[in-house]
């Protein structure tokens, strides 16, 4: 298989030095261009036709979030990872909003930010913990950290349907999966939050805003 070609949009130099440097370690990733600036990214994106962008919207040279929405248009296949900080949850969720299907922090390691490509290319959405809770629990509040643990939008509802009462067949039924799927979801999403119990997974689907509370006890009646 070709590799997965990554262009980097920042404008940072020990940024861009880092992620190459990550990059390197990967036979299946390719740099294929580094972008300081809006007129750069747009000029060479159909040349270099990338599978990924790695982009700062709120560091790179005279772009503006809004330009997000057109990077995909401009080079149709690419994908958008955003690796930037969270300041305001406005921001976070107009990033979103406008196209952005991966969204870490500065504070995601390196497993992180390889998970969120290969993701990327499978089409699906990666977007880490302080990401998912501000889009879940619309909060207008400064954000001062981020948890980067990495869920899809598939694994957050079958946290919500868990939270709420529901066995493992009747997600299967609502979600229309199999039996054997939902168990590998539910799996997979106790090895990624590090925990062992569905107790624990109430609390943290309580503590991240997921299910309130009072939802959860209502389930339970």
């Amino acid at each position: 298989m070709p590799p997965i070609k990554l262009v980097i949009a920042e404008t940072q130099y020990l940024i861009i030095e880092g992620l190459q440097s990550i990059f390197k370690r990967y036979s299946d990733l390719q740099v294929v261009g580094v972008m300081v600036n809006k007129e750069d990214l747009f000029t060479n994106l159909n040349l270099l036709n990338p599978d990924i962008v790695v982009i700062d919207p709120l560091n790179l040279e005279d772009f503006r979030v809004d330009d997000i929405s057109t990077l995909e248009t401009v080079c149709p296949g690419t994908r958008i990872l955003i690796i930037t900080d969270i300041s305001n949850t406005d921001i976070v969720r107009k990033i979103v909003e406008i196209g952005a299907k991966g969204y870490l922090t500065k504070t995601c390691d390196e497993k992180e930010i390889i998970d969120a490509i290969h993701a990327l290319v499978r089409g699906e959405k990666m977007y880490c913990h302080k990401v998912v809770n501000i889009l879940l629990e619309g909060q207008n509040q400064e954000v001062e950290n981020c948890e980067p643990t990495l869920l899809s939008e598939r694994e957050i509802e079958i946290i919500r349907l868990i939270a709420n009462g529901y066995t493992t067949r009747q997600i299967a039924d609502t979600l229309f999966r199999s039996f054997h799927t939902i168990t590998t979801h539910r799996k997979n999403i106790m090895k990624k939050l590090g925990i062992n119990s569905t107790s624990e997974l109430l609390v943290y689907a309580m503590n991240t805003g997921l299910i309130q509370p009072r939802e959860q006890l209502a389930s339970n009646k």
